[in-house]
C-alpha cells in the first residue's frame, strides 16, 4: 500500500511538471517525482526483506500458533 502511495505521488508530480508555467517549477516537480520513485523502490525492498525474514523465522516453519487462555484452565 505504501508503494502505491509513492507511485501515485510520482504520477501527480509528473503531471504537475508537464503543466508547470516555468522551467524552475518543472525542475522542482521532476525532482520530487524522482524522490517519490526512490521511496517506492525502497518500500518494495523493505517489503521483500520482511517477507524473507518471516519465511526464515522458526515460528513460520512450525505452523500457526495456538494461543491458550490460562484464565480458563
Amino acid at each position: 500500500m505504501e508503494k502505491a502511495y509513492w507511485l501515485a505521488r510520482k504520477r501527480a508530480s509528473l503531471k504537475m511538471a508537464r503543466s508547470a508555467a516555468s522551467a524552475e517549477a518543472r525542475l522542482v516537480h521532476f525532482d520530487l517525482a524522482g524522490r517519490y520513485s526512490v521511496n517506492a523502490m525502497a518500500t518494495e525492498i523493505r517489503a521483500q526483506d520482511v517477507a524473507k525474514a518471516v519465511r526464515r523465522s522458526p515460528l513460520a516453519a512450525s505452523g500457526p500458533a495456538v494461543i491458550q487462555d490460562s484464565d480458563h484452565d
